[in-house]
């Protein structure tokens, strides 16, 4: 239900000028952070899809909710209750939408979303940095990667990393950061930890013991995410460099976050 509420809205706004984002990451206090089901970042403003489970946790929705208010400095909210039956999930989700018209149609410095500009590594080529907070995202690993300083003749390039073509020692990596296959890669609630372990404990013994021979201990890190729709994408995580104390054979390997900002290269 929650997938329909979020493609009936997008569907209706029928507006590519308004960015839409799914599962948007805020931080919390203590370390803790939100997924908000939908996010329109030109007004600031998120959707809760709230499902029958979420009757029994008001009080740390609402916590949660005003954690983001504050994180964000007044972000607003607005909430889907789906067990009211369809006709009125119906008539939540068109005052929803007539919202976010009437804010676009009221904001006489609207800037609307060019996607092409977006994913177009150029942007980011001549700012000369990637930061988190540019909530940045690729279509193509190649289109990440062409970020530091080298061209792509084949786009369809499908690699877990690519080696650094100027700085030496470091990867472009494309974590999936969830369960995937033999993976069972992950990311701490506030990302500042990725942990990459294999379900089999000999192929993470045999792959712990490879990239601690190895000297690429730095990893830019664009994960593996899904688009509002469900296309795949590569989005920009931080720099992260090897935990060499914590990573063990039991743990697997633990890749700590020591930068929120990369820089970024014209192709030579």
């Amino acid at each position: 239900m929650k997938i329909y509420v979020v493609t009936r809205i997008y569907h209706l706004l029928n507006d590519l000028s308004i960015k839409i984002i799914t599962q948007q990451y805020v931080s919390r206090p203590e370390n803790k952070r939100a997924l908000t089901d939908m996010y329109f970042p030109q007004f600031g403003l998120h959707i809760e899809v709230d499902e029958p489970y979420h009757l029994s946790q008001k009080e740390q929705d609402q916590i949660r909710e005003l954690d983001v208010v504050n994180a964000t400095k007044g972000h607003q909210f607005r909430r889907v209750d789906i067990s009211k039956g369809l006709e009125n999930v119906h008539e939540q989700i068109d005052a929803i939408v007539q919202e976010v018209k009437r804010l676009k149609n009221s904001d006489l410095d609207f800037k609307p979303w060019i996607p092409e500009k977006e994913y177009d590594p150029e942007r980011y080529i001549i700012k000369g940095t990637i930061s988190i907070d540019d909530n940045c995202a690729f279509l193509r690993m190649t289109d990440a990667a062409s970020c530091f300083g080298k061209k792509f003749k084949d786009k369809s390039i499908w690699t877990g990393g690519i080696n650094h073509p100027i700085e030496e020692n470091v990867v472009i990596w494309f974590p999936k950061l969830y369960e995937n296959g033999d993976w069972n890669n992950s990311i701490s609630d506030d990302e500042n930890i990725i942990t990459e372990k294999s379900k089999n404990n000999e192929l993470t013994e045999r792959h712990t013991e490879k990239i601690i021979n190895l000297p690429y201990h730095r990893r830019i890190v664009f994960a593996r995410v899904k688009s509002p729709l469900g296309d795949v994408m590569y989005r920009f995580r931080g720099v992260y460099e090897l935990d060499r104390e914590k990573t063990s054979i039991n743990s697997g390997l633990i890749w700590n976050r020591i930068s929120k900002i990369v820089q970024t290269y014209s192709p030579s």
